[in-house]
Protein backbone atom coordinates (compact mmCIF):
# COMPACT_ATOMS: atom_id res chain seq x y z
CA UNK A 1 0.00 0.00 0.00
CA UNK A 2 2.91 2.66 0.78
CA UNK A 3 4.45 1.76 -2.72
CA UNK A 4 1.23 2.30 -4.34
CA UNK A 5 0.65 5.48 -2.47
CA UNK A 6 4.34 6.38 -3.24
CA UNK A 7 3.83 5.54 -7.19
CA UNK A 8 0.69 7.22 -7.20
CA UNK A 9 2.50 11.02 -6.23
CA UNK A 10 5.16 10.48 -8.36
CA UNK A 11 5.25 12.99 -10.96
CA UNK A 12 6.44 11.24 -13.53
CA UNK A 13 3.07 8.71 -13.38
CA UNK A 14 0.97 12.00 -12.65
CA UNK A 15 2.23 13.27 -15.70
CA UNK A 16 1.37 10.37 -17.84
CA UNK A 17 -2.31 9.05 -16.05
CA UNK A 18 -2.97 13.46 -16.62
CA UNK A 19 -2.14 13.26 -20.42
CA UNK A 20 -4.07 10.08 -20.65
CA UNK A 21 -7.67 10.84 -18.73
CA UNK A 22 -7.51 14.30 -20.57
CA UNK A 23 -6.97 13.19 -23.71
CA UNK A 24 -8.96 10.27 -23.50
CA UNK A 25 -11.93 13.32 -22.20
CA UNK A 26 -11.26 15.59 -24.58
CA UNK A 27 -11.66 12.72 -27.30
CA UNK A 28 -14.45 11.32 -25.98
CA UNK A 29 -16.65 14.63 -25.66
CA UNK A 30 -15.43 15.86 -29.15
CA UNK A 31 -17.12 12.83 -30.91
CA UNK A 32 -19.96 12.32 -28.69
CA UNK A 33 -20.71 16.28 -29.70
CA UNK A 34 -20.04 15.21 -33.68
CA UNK A 35 -22.31 12.80 -33.39
CA UNK A 36 -25.11 14.16 -31.73
CA UNK A 37 -24.99 17.17 -34.76
CA UNK A 38 -24.91 14.62 -37.31
CA UNK A 39 -27.56 12.46 -35.79
CA UNK A 40 -29.72 15.24 -35.42
CA UNK A 41 -29.21 16.38 -38.85
CA UNK A 42 -30.24 12.76 -39.89
CA UNK A 43 -33.33 13.00 -38.05
CA UNK A 44 -34.10 16.26 -39.57
CA UNK A 45 -33.70 14.70 -43.27
CA UNK A 46 -35.44 12.02 -42.70
CA UNK A 47 -38.94 12.92 -44.35
CA UNK A 48 -37.20 14.01 -47.50
CA UNK A 49 -37.06 11.73 -50.59
CA UNK A 50 -36.17 12.63 -54.33
CA UNK A 51 -40.19 12.89 -54.94
CA UNK A 52 -40.52 16.23 -52.47
CA UNK A 53 -37.14 17.58 -52.81
CA UNK A 54 -37.80 20.06 -55.31
CA UNK A 55 -40.75 21.66 -53.79
CA UNK A 56 -38.92 21.37 -50.55
CA UNK A 57 -35.48 22.36 -51.34
CA UNK A 58 -35.28 25.85 -49.19
CA UNK A 59 -36.42 23.78 -46.12
CA UNK A 60 -33.55 21.15 -46.87
CA UNK A 61 -31.40 24.20 -47.30
CA UNK A 62 -31.67 26.30 -44.37
CA UNK A 63 -31.39 22.51 -42.32
CA UNK A 64 -27.99 22.10 -44.20
CA UNK A 65 -27.32 25.67 -43.70
CA UNK A 66 -28.32 25.50 -40.16
CA UNK A 67 -25.77 22.39 -39.16
CA UNK A 68 -22.69 23.13 -37.90
CA UNK A 69 -20.90 20.33 -39.94
CA UNK A 70 -22.48 20.29 -43.10
CA UNK A 71 -22.55 24.24 -43.36
CA UNK A 72 -19.24 24.65 -45.15
CA UNK A 73 -19.64 21.36 -47.53
CA UNK A 74 -22.81 22.32 -48.90
CA UNK A 75 -21.84 25.86 -49.92
CA UNK A 76 -19.72 24.02 -51.82
CA UNK A 77 -22.13 21.39 -52.95
CA UNK A 78 -24.73 23.62 -54.16
CA UNK A 79 -22.83 24.53 -57.29
CA UNK A 80 -22.87 21.44 -58.54
CA UNK A 81 -26.32 21.10 -58.69
CA UNK A 82 -28.63 20.95 -61.44
CA UNK A 83 -32.64 21.63 -61.40
CA UNK A 84 -34.18 19.79 -64.03
CA UNK A 85 -37.90 19.12 -64.33
CA UNK A 86 -40.81 19.37 -66.64
CA UNK A 87 -41.27 22.41 -69.12
CA UNK A 88 -44.74 23.35 -70.24
CA UNK A 89 -46.05 24.11 -73.77
CA UNK A 90 -49.62 25.60 -74.01
CA UNK A 91 -50.72 24.28 -77.63
CA UNK A 92 -54.38 26.12 -76.96
CA UNK A 93 -56.12 28.56 -74.61
CA UNK A 94 -56.89 25.98 -72.43
CA UNK A 95 -54.68 22.80 -72.84
CA UNK A 96 -51.24 22.80 -71.08
CA UNK A 97 -48.99 20.10 -72.00
CA UNK A 98 -46.28 19.20 -69.53
CA UNK A 99 -42.63 17.55 -71.30
CA UNK A 100 -39.54 16.00 -69.01
CA UNK A 101 -36.83 17.44 -69.87
CA UNK A 102 -35.07 14.20 -69.34
CA UNK A 103 -36.78 10.76 -70.10
CA UNK A 104 -34.75 8.67 -67.48
CA UNK A 105 -34.49 11.59 -64.34
CA UNK A 106 -36.25 14.40 -63.27
CA UNK A 107 -35.43 16.63 -59.87
CA UNK A 108 -32.57 17.52 -58.67
CA UNK A 109 -29.43 15.98 -59.87
CA UNK A 110 -25.78 16.48 -59.09
CA UNK A 111 -22.85 16.61 -61.13
CA UNK A 112 -20.37 15.21 -58.97
CA UNK A 113 -20.76 12.28 -56.18
CA UNK A 114 -22.01 13.13 -52.56
CA UNK A 115 -18.93 11.20 -50.79
CA UNK A 116 -16.75 14.15 -52.97
CA UNK A 117 -18.32 17.06 -50.71
CA UNK A 118 -19.49 14.98 -47.72
CA UNK A 119 -16.93 13.06 -46.41
CA UNK A 120 -15.00 12.07 -43.37
CA UNK A 121 -12.90 15.04 -44.29
CA UNK A 122 -15.57 17.48 -44.07
CA UNK A 123 -18.24 16.33 -41.93
CA UNK A 124 -15.79 15.16 -39.12
CA UNK A 125 -12.06 16.28 -39.04
CA UNK A 126 -12.82 20.17 -39.03
CA UNK A 127 -14.37 20.01 -35.72
CA UNK A 128 -12.18 18.55 -33.02
CA UNK A 129 -8.37 19.09 -33.18
CA UNK A 130 -7.11 15.85 -35.35
CA UNK A 131 -4.05 16.58 -34.69
CA UNK A 132 -3.68 16.85 -31.25
CA UNK A 133 -6.18 13.64 -30.95
CA UNK A 134 -3.07 11.51 -33.37
CA UNK A 135 -0.30 13.08 -31.56
CA UNK A 136 -1.55 11.75 -28.28
CA UNK A 137 -0.22 7.93 -29.12
CA UNK A 138 2.97 9.27 -29.24
CA UNK A 139 3.33 11.58 -26.66
CA UNK A 140 2.18 8.83 -24.77
CA UNK A 141 5.41 6.67 -25.81
CA UNK A 142 7.45 9.12 -25.86
CA UNK A 143 6.69 9.16 -21.83
CA UNK A 144 7.63 5.65 -21.40
CA UNK A 145 11.91 6.01 -21.73
CA UNK A 146 11.89 9.52 -21.02
CA UNK A 147 10.42 9.15 -17.62
CA UNK A 148 12.35 5.88 -17.34
CA UNK A 149 15.65 7.05 -18.21
CA UNK A 150 15.34 10.15 -15.82
CA UNK A 151 14.14 7.68 -12.92
CA UNK A 152 17.13 5.50 -13.49
CA UNK A 153 19.65 8.83 -13.48
CA UNK A 154 18.08 10.19 -10.48
CA UNK A 155 18.55 6.83 -8.66
CA UNK A 156 22.13 6.17 -9.43
CA UNK A 157 22.17 9.79 -8.09
CA UNK A 158 21.20 9.08 -4.61
CA UNK A 159 23.51 5.95 -4.13
CA UNK A 160 25.70 6.89 -1.31
CA UNK A 161 28.76 4.73 -0.39
CA UNK A 162 30.48 6.38 2.16
CA UNK A 163 29.14 4.01 4.80
CA UNK A 164 27.66 0.62 5.30
CA UNK A 165 24.08 2.38 6.72
CA UNK A 166 24.40 4.81 3.95
CA UNK A 167 24.29 2.18 1.50
CA UNK A 168 21.83 -0.54 3.15
CA UNK A 169 19.37 2.61 2.85
CA UNK A 170 20.52 4.46 -0.26
CA UNK A 171 20.41 0.99 -2.16
CA UNK A 172 16.45 0.44 -0.62
CA UNK A 173 15.47 3.59 -2.31
CA UNK A 174 17.44 3.16 -5.71
CA UNK A 175 15.64 -0.16 -6.03
CA UNK A 176 12.03 1.49 -5.32
CA UNK A 177 12.77 4.49 -7.78
CA UNK A 178 14.32 1.75 -10.48
CA UNK A 179 10.95 -0.26 -10.01
CA UNK A 180 8.97 3.25 -10.43
CA UNK A 181 11.16 3.80 -13.68
CA UNK A 182 10.11 0.26 -15.24
CA UNK A 183 6.79 0.90 -14.18
CA UNK A 184 6.85 4.26 -16.10
CA UNK A 185 7.22 2.66 -19.62
CA UNK A 186 4.80 0.06 -18.86
CA UNK A 187 2.46 2.86 -17.78
CA UNK A 188 2.79 5.39 -20.76
CA UNK A 189 3.37 1.81 -23.54
CA UNK A 190 -0.22 0.60 -21.86
CA UNK A 191 -1.99 4.14 -22.17
CA UNK A 192 -0.56 4.46 -25.54
CA UNK A 193 -2.40 1.13 -26.72
CA UNK A 194 -5.11 1.97 -24.65
CA UNK A 195 -5.91 5.54 -26.18
CA UNK A 196 -5.21 3.49 -29.42
CA UNK A 197 -7.91 1.20 -29.28
CA UNK A 198 -10.76 3.53 -27.86
CA UNK A 199 -9.77 5.95 -30.36
CA UNK A 200 -10.47 3.59 -33.08
CA UNK A 201 -13.90 2.01 -31.86
CA UNK A 202 -14.70 4.89 -30.92
CA UNK A 203 -14.06 6.81 -34.02
CA UNK A 204 -15.88 3.50 -35.69
CA UNK A 205 -18.99 3.13 -33.66
CA UNK A 206 -19.74 6.77 -32.87
CA UNK A 207 -18.88 9.32 -35.62
CA UNK A 208 -18.22 7.18 -38.14
CA UNK A 209 -21.54 5.46 -38.08
CA UNK A 210 -23.57 8.88 -37.86
CA UNK A 211 -21.73 10.19 -40.73
CA UNK A 212 -21.93 6.98 -43.18
CA UNK A 213 -26.14 7.47 -42.00
CA UNK A 214 -25.87 10.92 -43.11
CA UNK A 215 -24.10 10.25 -46.63
CA UNK A 216 -26.75 7.44 -47.60
CA UNK A 217 -29.51 9.56 -46.71
CA UNK A 218 -27.96 12.26 -48.99
CA UNK A 219 -27.05 9.83 -51.86
CA UNK A 220 -30.62 8.89 -51.86
CA UNK A 221 -31.66 12.07 -52.32
CA UNK A 222 -29.78 13.58 -55.32
CA UNK A 223 -29.21 11.71 -58.63
CA UNK A 224 -25.85 11.66 -60.11
CA UNK A 225 -25.68 13.38 -63.65
CA UNK A 226 -22.77 13.02 -66.00
CA UNK A 227 -21.54 15.59 -68.26
CA UNK A 228 -22.17 13.85 -71.48
CA UNK A 229 -26.27 13.63 -69.75
CA UNK A 230 -26.51 17.07 -68.97
CA UNK A 231 -25.37 18.10 -72.23
CA UNK A 232 -28.38 15.55 -74.14
CA UNK A 233 -30.49 17.20 -71.61
CA UNK A 234 -29.35 20.42 -72.37
CA UNK A 235 -29.41 19.89 -76.77
CA UNK A 236 -33.30 18.34 -76.37
CA UNK A 237 -34.33 21.62 -74.32
CA UNK A 238 -32.53 23.52 -77.70
CA UNK A 239 -34.83 21.25 -79.56
CA UNK A 240 -37.77 21.54 -77.86
CA UNK A 241 -37.32 25.50 -77.32
CA UNK A 242 -37.12 25.88 -81.22
CA UNK A 243 -39.55 23.58 -82.41
CA UNK A 244 -42.13 25.42 -79.98
CA UNK A 245 -40.67 29.05 -81.89
CA UNK A 246 -40.87 27.74 -85.29
CA UNK A 247 -44.47 26.97 -84.55
CA UNK A 248 -45.02 30.09 -82.94
CA UNK A 249 -43.89 32.20 -86.25
CA UNK A 250 -45.77 30.01 -88.50
CA UNK A 251 -48.71 30.89 -87.06
CA UNK A 252 -47.96 35.09 -86.88
CA UNK A 253 -49.96 35.59 -89.71
CA UNK A 254 -53.28 33.50 -88.83
CA UNK A 255 -53.45 35.08 -85.59
CA UNK A 256 -52.24 38.72 -87.23
CA UNK A 257 -55.29 37.69 -90.24
CA UNK A 258 -57.78 36.53 -87.71
CA UNK A 259 -57.29 39.84 -85.74
CA UNK A 260 -57.50 42.37 -88.71
CA UNK A 261 -61.05 40.03 -89.71
CA UNK A 262 -62.48 40.63 -86.02
CA UNK A 263 -61.60 44.76 -86.28
CA UNK A 264 -63.36 44.82 -89.10
CA UNK A 265 -66.43 42.94 -88.23
CA UNK A 266 -66.43 44.68 -84.81
CA UNK A 267 -65.43 47.79 -85.15
CA UNK A 268 -64.87 48.98 -88.57
CA UNK A 269 -68.39 47.48 -90.44
CA UNK A 270 -70.42 48.82 -87.76
CA UNK A 271 -68.66 52.59 -87.92
CA UNK A 272 -69.42 52.28 -92.04
CA UNK A 273 -72.84 51.20 -91.72
CA UNK A 274 -73.74 54.31 -89.26
CA UNK A 275 -72.27 56.69 -92.09
CA UNK A 276 -74.21 55.01 -94.80
CA UNK A 277 -77.62 55.19 -92.41
CA UNK A 278 -76.58 59.42 -91.67
CA UNK A 279 -75.95 59.58 -95.74
CA UNK A 280 -79.53 58.11 -96.80
CA UNK A 281 -81.15 59.92 -93.76
CA UNK A 282 -79.74 63.38 -94.85
CA UNK A 283 -80.43 62.55 -98.57
CA UNK A 284 -84.23 61.92 -98.06
CA UNK A 285 -84.27 64.97 -96.02
CA UNK A 286 -82.77 66.72 -98.84
CA UNK A 287 -85.27 65.22 -101.23
CA UNK A 288 -88.07 66.77 -99.51
CA UNK A 289 -87.66 69.35 -99.17
CA UNK A 290 -86.15 70.20 -102.66
CA UNK A 291 -88.47 70.29 -105.27
CA UNK A 292 -86.13 68.88 -108.20
CA UNK A 293 -84.26 65.41 -108.79
CA UNK A 294 -81.94 63.61 -106.27
CA UNK A 295 -78.85 65.37 -106.11
CA UNK A 296 -76.82 62.66 -104.98
CA UNK A 297 -77.52 60.96 -108.09
CA UNK A 298 -79.64 58.77 -106.18
CA UNK A 299 -76.30 56.96 -105.26
CA UNK A 300 -78.15 55.38 -101.92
Amino acid sequence: MEFFLKLIKDPPVLIIISTFIGGLSYTLSRYLSIAKSLNQLYNDLESFTKSNLSYRFEEFKQIMSSNPCTKQPFEDFLDSLVFSDTLAFQDSDDEIEYQNVSESVSGIQTTTDISYYFNEETLVYPYYNRGVVLTLPELLTGFGPFFTFMKIATAFGKLDFTSSETITKTVAEFVGDMQIAAICSVLAVGSCLTFTLFDRFATALIVMKACHKVQQKLASLFNVITTESFMIDLLKTSKIQSHENGKILKSIPKSFSNTVQKDLANVIMPYLEGIIFGVNTLNDTMSKKSDGGDELGGLF
